[in-house]
C-alpha cells in the first residue's frame, strides 16, 4: 500500500485501463440515462411553467371579475335603494313588530347552545360558550330569532326562506331583494352578500348565518376579516373595492373566509358598504379545474395551489381531496402540528391550515418566478414552478409542482433494464478492480467530502494527508485554501456589518437598501406626502450659558428620542440642521394617512421636549410647523453623500414653522382639508409668500 501511495496519479490511471470495458458501459448507460434525465426534466419544466402561467391567469382573471362585479353592484341603483330601504326598516323593526318577548329570547339562546356553539365546536374542536356568540342588541335578537330560530330550513340552508308574513317594513323589504341577491349570489359563485349601514349594522345577508343583523362596531364581531374589509370600505371613495385576506371566521363555523367590500353611495352620502364572502369551492374549481389534475397534464401526483403571506395555503390540497387517509398519513411524518391536523379534518379544508415553507415559496414572496427542485409540504420531493400573484389587497404566490418520482419514472425504468443486462460482465470485472479502486478513490473520496462540506458552510473543515503523490498536494492546497478562506470571509463579513450600520444611520431604511444594491443616483417623487419642520427655541441661549460639551448632550438626547418616535409611527426622518428636524410621513413608503400620522409624531414630539425639561431643569420649546404636498427626494453629492427633500411643499412648511407660537402645532388648509374630523383646528392667519401668495394657517388643538 505504501508503495501504491507514492506512484503518480498517471501510473494510478494506467493500472486502472483494466477497467476500460466497465467504464465503456458505465458511460454508455449513464449518458443514456442523463439525456433521458434532462429530456424528461425539460419537457416537465415547460410544462409546469406553461400551467402555472395559465392557472395565475385564470385566478387573476377571477378576482379581477369579483372586483368588477362588486363595484357594479355596489354602484347600482337597486343596491342603493335596497341599502336605504333595509336600513331604514332595521332601524324601525321594533317599533312595527312585537316587541323580544320571553318567548324569543329563549328561543334564541336555545339556538345558540343547542345548534350554534355544537356545530362550532365539532368544527374547531375547542369548547364553546354560547353566550358569548349572542347579540347584544334588542333588534338583533328580534331578527335573528325571526329569520334564524323561526326559519323552517336547516342550517347551511338558511336562505331558502324569504321571511315571515308579517307586513313590517323590513319583512317587505326582505321578500322584495331577497330572491334578487339570492340569485345573485347562486349565479356569481359568492358564499354570501352582505348590506352594512353606516353605524356597521348588517341590516341583510342572505346565508342568514349567525352575523345577520349584529354589529360590526361592538360585540365579539369587530376582531373579525369581516369587519377589517367593512371599515375599510368606508373610508373609501365610490367606486373602490377592497379586500381581505383569509381568516377562520366564526358566524361560518369557523371556516375559512375572505371578503371584498365596496361603499355605497347615495349622491355624495355613504350610506352602507356591500361586502361578499368568498366562495372556497370556487376558488378550489379554478385551481383544481374541477378536479381533473391529470386532464391538465399533472399526472399521479401533480397540482396547482395558492399559497399566502402567512405561507399557509389559499386553496386545498389535491392528495386531501383525493385520498384524505393517504393525506394524513403523508402529514403525520412532516412537523405540521396536531392542532393543525386536527382543524383540517374537523373543517375539510387545508386552506388557513396547511403550512408550506421551501425555497420556491420564498422566491416567490420575493417577487420572483421559476422552476426548481424543493420538498414539498408531503416531505416528499417534487419540481415546482413558482411566481407571485397579481391580486390587489393580498400577496399571494401560485406554486405549480410534480413528484420527481412520478417525472422520473421511465429512467428508473431504463436503468433497471441496464443494469440487469450489465450485471454478469460488471461483475466479473468488479472482482479484478474492486480493490484497486478503493484504493484509488479513498483520498478522492475525502477531498470530495471536504469540498461539499465546505459548500454546505462548515469552515473548519480538514482533509486528511495520507498520499506523497499529486492528490496528496492538492489536500494540502485544499487545507490551505480552506484556512485562507475563514479568514477572508471573517474580515469580509466585519466590513459588511459596519457598513450595512453606517447606511441605516445615515439615511431612511429604503434608501440605505437601494444604496447597498448599487443605485449610484437616487431620485424620487412623491406626490401626497406630509412634511414637518422643528425648531429648538432657546437653544442658542443654551450653548452660550452651558457647557458646549452639555448642549451637545441635550441637543442629542432629543434628537435621539426624536428618531426613536419616527419608527412608532411610521415617520422617516430627513435631517436635522441645527437645531431644526425635519421629518416626513408617505416618502418611501405610500401611506393613505401620512398627514395623521405627522400630527401624532409631532403631538408627541411636545411632550418629549417637556421631559428633557424636566430631566435636565430647562426651558427649551419648539416650533411646529406641517404642510401636506408633493416633494422630490435624492442623494447629492460623492464624497459626502446625503438624502435631502426639495420642493414648494418644503418651503411652506418651513413658512408655517416660522410662524408658529412656541408649543403648538401649525398646519395648513391641506392638512386641515385631508383630517377632517379626527382633529379639532382654529384659523390663526394666514400667512403672505412670495409673488403675492397667501398661505392660511391652523393651530391644532391639543
Amino acid at each position: 500500500m505504501r508503495s501504491f501511495n507514492r506512484l503518480s496519479i498517471q501510473s494510478k490511471l494506467m493500472s486502472m485501463l483494466l477497467a476500460v470495458s466497465i467504464g465503456s458501459i458505465v458511460v454508455i448507460a449513464y449518458e443514456g440515462y442523463r439525456s433521458g434525465q434532462k429530456a424528461l426534466a425539460d419537457s416537465f419544466e415547460k410544462q409546469l411553467t406553461g400551467l402555472r402561467s395559465s392557472k395565475a391567469g385564470q385566478i387573476e382573471d377571477y378576482f379581477r371579475t369579483l372586483r368588477s362585479e362588486v363595484q357594479v353592484y355596489g354602484s347600482n341603483p337597486s343596491t342603493i335603494e335596497a341599502m336605504k330601504i333595509f336600513s331604514a326598516g332595521y332601524t324601525s323593526v321594533l317599533g312595527e313588530a312585537d316587541s323580544i318577548d320571553a318567548k324569543r329570547s329563549v328561543g334564541l339562546r336555545n339556538f345558540y347552545q343547542d345548534e350554534f356553539a355544537p356545530a362550532l365546536t365539532e368544527k374547531t374542536g375547542s369548547a364553546v360558550n354560547a353566550d358569548v356568540y349572542l347579540p347584544a342588541s334588542t333588534v338583533s335578537r328580534y331578527l335573528q330569532f325571526e329569520y334564524i330560530v323561526q326559519n323552517p330550513s336547516p342550517i347551511g340552508e338558511k336562505e331558502e326562506f324569504e321571511g315571515p308574513d308579517s307586513d313590517t317594513e323590513y319583512n317587505e323589504a326582505h321578500r322584495r331583494y331577497h330572491p334578487v341577491f339570492k340569485e345573485v349570489v347562486e349565479e356569481l359563485g359568492y358564499y354570501d352578500l352582505f348590506l352594512i349601514n353606516s353605524q356597521g349594522n348588517i341590516v341583510y345577508s342572505v346565508e342568514k348565518e349567525t352575523d345577520f343583523a349584529t354589529s360590526l362596531t361592538f360585540g365579539s364581531a369587530p376582531g373579525s376579516n369581516l369587519a377589517a374589509a367593512y371599515e375599510d370600505a368606508q373610508r373609501q371613495n365610490s367606486g373602490y373595492v377592497t379586500m381581505v385576506d383569509f381568516d377562520f371566521y366564526v358566524p361560518s363555523y369557523g371556516a375559512p373566509a375572505a371578503f371584498m367590500a365596496t361603499p355605497i353611495y347615495d349622491g355624495v352620502d355613504l350610506i352602507g358598504v356591500l361586502a361578499i364572502q368568498l366562495s372556497v369551492d370556487e376558488i378550489n374549481r379554478v385551481m383544481t379545474g374541477d378536479q381533473r389534475w391529470r386532464d391538465d397534464g399533472l399526472g399521479e401526483t401533480g397540482e396547482t395551489f395558492l399559497v399566502g403571506e402567512d405561507l399557509t395555503m389559499r386553496s386545498d390540497s389535491r392528495v386531501r381531496l383525493e385520498d384524505p387517509d393517504e393525506y394524513f398519513a403523508a402529514i403525520a411524518d412532516t412537523q405540521l402540528e396536531v392542532e393543525q391536523s386536527d382543524r383540517i379534518r374537523q373543517l375539510e379544508t387545508a386552506i388557513l391550515n396547511q403550512r408550506v415553507n421551501n425555497r420556491a415559496i420564498t422566491s416567490a414572496q420575493n417577487e420572483q418566478s421559476g422552476i426548481r427542485r424543493v420538498t414539498n409540504y408531503l416531505g416528499e420531493s417534487v419540481l415546482s414552478a413558482y411566481a407571485p400573484l397579481d391580486i390587489r389587497g393580498v400577496d399571494w404566490v401560485i406554486v405549480s409542482e410534480i413528484a420527481e418520482a412520478e417525472i422520473f419514472a421511465p429512467t428508473a425504468a431504463f436503468a433497471r433494464r441496464v443494469l440487469i443486462s450489465a450485471a454478469g460482465l460488471v461483475f466479473v470485472i468488479t472482482l479484478a478492480s474492486l480493490w484497486l479502486a478503493r484504493a484509488f478513490l479513498r483520498p478522492v473520496n475525502r477531498l470530495s467530502e471536504g469540498f461539499r462540506r465546505l459548500a454546505q458552510g462548515d469552515k473548519e473543515v480538514s482533509v486528511d494527508i495520507s498520499t506523497d503523490d499529486e492528490l496528496g498536494e492538492l489536500s494540502r492546497a485544499f487545507n490551505h485554501m480552506v484556512k485562507k478562506n475563514r479568514t477572508t470571509s471573517a474580515l469580509v463579513l466585519q466590513k459588511t456589518q459596519e457598513t450595512e450600520a453606517l447606511l441605516l444611520n445615515m439615511f431612511p431604511a429604503s434608501v440605505a437598501k437601494r444604496l447597498r444594491k448599487g443605485e449610484d443616483l437616487i431620485a424620487d417623487e412623491a406626490e401626497s406626502i406630509t412634511i414637518v419642520f422643528i425648531n429648538v427655541l432657546n437653544f442658542q441661549r443654551l450653548i452660550k450659558e452651558a457647557k458646549p460639551r452639555k448642549a451637545i448632550e441635550i441637543l442629542n438626547e432629543l434628537v435621539k428620542a426624536l428618531d426613536e418616535l419616527t419608527d412608532s409611527y411610521g415617520v422617516e426622518k430627513i435631517k436635522t440642521t441645527g437645531s431644526e428636524y425635519l421629518a416626513v410621513s408617505g416618502l418611501s413608503v405610500p401611506r393613505l394617512d401620512h398627514a395623521k400620522r405627522i400630527v401624532d409624531f409631532a403631538a408627541e414630539s411636545i411632550q418629549i421636549v417637556s421631559q428633557v425639561n424636566r430631566e435636565w431643569e430647562l426651558d427649551l420649546k419648539i416650533r411646529i410647523g406641517i404642510h401636506s404636498g408633493s416633494v422630490m427626494a435624492g442623494t447629492v453629492g460623492t464624497q459626502r453623500l446625503i438624502y435631502d427633500v426639495w420642493g414648494d411643499t418644503v418651503v411652506k412648511a418651513h413658512y408655517v414653522q416660522s410662524a408658529a407660537e412656541p408649543n403648538s402645532l401649525y398646519v395648513t388648509e391641506a392638512v386641515v382639508n385631508s383630517l377632517g374630523d379626527l382633529y379639532k383646528f382654529e384659523p390663526v392667519s394666514s400667512l403672505e409668500l412670495r409673488e403675492g401668495e397667501h398661505l392660511p394657517i391652523f393651530r391644532v388643538k391639543l
